[in-house]
């Protein structure tokens, strides 16, 4: 777990410090371009993925045909999708009337076959649980990438900067796993190993193509009907929120899911693993989430400067819902530990089907209609997802709630009483000093008040590092 949170810990920083820097240089206009076209370039990812990597890691007899197989069908794939992108980018240029977007899709999605090429050395560190390798050959990717990313935008390439950066990081990370990785593609295809693979990964990729679809749903409406500098503000405060929810969701699953697997079919084991890795991810990302939003206008301001000001609502109402997020992703994990990828497939349906709900009812409202509806179809979705996955453990809707409502509240508590000292004692400070000192303040309430009422969460963090 440790070299798992370095992982997504350097990922984050090296890409939250890089954001902020370009974003200092270009406009929102030119993050909301790559926010038009991020939704085809997720989806072909996973049509490409297929579902493999699950399938590779949950199964427990996995050779050398398992890997090459999938290999091979991954780099078919790969071709297939980059060629459907190639042909339809002119159509998505027209739907939004960038013409740019063409040449942008058409070389971003270069990605695809680069990526190929690593996907199955990635998996097997994933499944061997090896993320001491993973973060010594991502940690040279993330930084040369980084800085051509800046020159590039330095140099006023514009939106191009954001494009080669994420090409230069895939390619950079692919040539890493080829070299160092003890892994290397056999000439085997195996048709039976590809139809039990498929099988059970076909069901979480469609799920996830679909999420991604409804995910980017929002996107592809304010691009559509809004401006473009809207989308930019919306994509930026989005990731701002993701960027702490995601390294601590990312850095538990990456763990979480191997390990539940290795347990099997232990259901006490499981529940009792399953619920202190829950309380635990609960107990650091909600208070986390709750401060920024608090301070989210001089934190804006000090950041980006104040051309993202107008973000700062929209920053807001995305923290509620991602308040949310870290629940209802978790609870997916024991739909795919138990073999229950339907399950999985039919909870997003459901999530998806609000979301378009939502998103049509609330345009007529404006921007902000939009967002309230996500954090209402979060909270909808949240509960159900609890309810259903819950019952393969015995681990239900009231339980999750009995266990997760403490961290919650205390962090609510200390957010009260920070934002009355942020706004009403320290707005003649510079925006550091607020930022700074709110944090000092809340934090020190938040964990004393955590002591205090003896929340499992920090017994349960302190043994997990007295025992790495």
């Amino acid at each position: 777990m440790g070299w798992s949170f370095l992982i997504q810990g350097g990922n984050q920083v090296i890409n939250f410090g890089v954001s902020i820097i370009l974003a200092r240089i270009l406009m929102p206009s030119e993050f909301g371009l790559i926010g038009m076209i991020a939704i085809f370039i997720i989806i072909s990812k996973e049509f490409v993925n297929g579902g493999f990597s699950a399938s590779l890691i949950r199964a427990k007899n996995v050779d050398n045909a398992d890997y090459s197989t999938v290999f091979f069908i991954n780099i078919v794939s790969s071709v297939l999708m980059y060629g459907l992108l190639f042909f339809t980018a002119p159509l998505v240029a027209q739907f939004y009337d960038e013409p740019i977007l063409t040449n942008l899709i058409r070389v971003l999605g270069l990605i695809l076959l680069v990526s190929a090429f690593s996907f199955v050395q990635s998996t097997k560190l994933n499944k061997d649980l090896d993320f001491k390798t993973q973060f010594k050959l991502q940690l040279p990717a993330l930084v040369l990438s980084a800085a051509i990313s800046i020159w590039m935008a330095n140099n006023d390439y514009g939106v191009w900067s954001l494009v080669v950066r994420d090409l230069s990081y895939a390619g950079f990370a692919t040539i890493q796993l080829w070299i160092y990785s003890n892994w290397k593609p056999s000439f085997i295809f195996d048709k039976n190993k590809l139809k039990y693979h498929f099988n059970f990964g076909y069901k979480l990729s469609l799920t996830q193509i679909i999420n991604t679809l409804f995910d980017n749903l929002y996107k592809v409406i304010i691009g559509k009907f809004f401006s473009a500098a809207q989308l930019g503000y919306y994509t930026r405060s989005k990731s701002l929120v993701e960027m702490p929810s995601g390294f601590f969701i990312s850095g538990f699953n990456r763990v979480a899911y191997p390990l539940l697997s290795s347990i099997g079919e232990d259901q006490n084991h499981l529940k009792s693993v399953y619920s202190r890795l829950m309380k635990m991810l609960v107990f650091v990302v909600s208070p986390i989430l709750i401060y920024l939003g608090i301070i989210a206008e001089p934190l804006i301001n000090w950041l980006l400067t104040e051309k993202w000001l107008p973000i700062v609502p929209y920053f807001q109402l995305l923290i509620i819902a991602g308040l949310f997020y870290p629940v209802h992703k978790y609870n997916l994990n024991i739909c795919k530990v138990k073999g229950r990828s339907d399950l999985v497939l039919k909870l997003s349906m459901l999530e998806n089907f609000l979301l378009l709900v939502g998103a049509f009812s609330a345009i007529w409202f404006g921007i902000y209609g939009l967002l309230f509806s996500l954090v209402a179809v979060n909270i909808i979705v949240t509960i159900v997802n609890a309810f259903y996955s819950g019952r393969l453990i015995n681990y239900g809707l009231h339980y999750q709630i009995k266990d997760l409502y403490p961290s919650f509240l205390v962090g609510c508590f200390a957010g009260l009483l920070t934002f009355g000292l942020s706004n009403y004692v320290l707005f003649q400070f510079s925006d550091f000093t607020r930022i700074i000192l709110s944090g000092v303040f809340y934090f020190i309430i938040y964990l004393s008040a955590s002591f205090l009422l003896k929340i499992q969460a920090i017994s349960d963090l302190k043994s997990l590092i007295r025992k790495n």
